[in-house]
């Protein structure tokens, strides 16, 4: 087998879900998007709005995170100290890219599509979820 196998797009993400991130990694230890966040977007299709904000501290199990608010001094407070690739974004093609590369490339917030991630992970409680 050719040492290039995958490099022949058998493992290559194509679509809407090429456009989202796997993960990243951090320069600050113990240190995730989700930390920063200053209010949640929830799915509320009985109000009005059709969507409620909270905070990290009022998600439930269950709530359906569309949006995500940063906190864009605390951001910059670190980016000052850290640089720019404080955080590097995995894409889901495996390429890493910082904050602004990721904003250029994809037009999205890619700090906040994996703080939006992480905390389903958390709410969802881990695991293998059937259903």
């Amino acid at each position: 087998m050719p040492e290039d196998w995958l490099d022949d797009g058998l493992c290559t993400f194509k679509g809407p879900v090429a456009t989202l991130p796997s993960g990243g990694q951090s320069l600050i230890p113990d240190w995730y998007p989700e930390k920063v966040a200053k209010s949640w977007l929830v799915m509320d299709a009985e109000s009005e709005e059709g969507a409620a904000q909270k905070k990290t501290k009022e998600l439930v199990k269950g709530d359906l995170i569309i949006g995500v608010t940063l906190n864009t001094k605390t951001l910059a407070a670190i980016g000052k100290t850290y640089g720019d690739n404080f955080y590097m974004i995995t894409s889901a093609n495996g390429i890493q890219m910082t904050p602004k590369q990721w904003a250029a490339k994809f037009k999205t917030n890619g700090l906040g599509l994996v703080a939006i991630r992480n905390m389903r992970r958390k709410l969802g409680g881990g695991g293998v979820h059937i259903g």
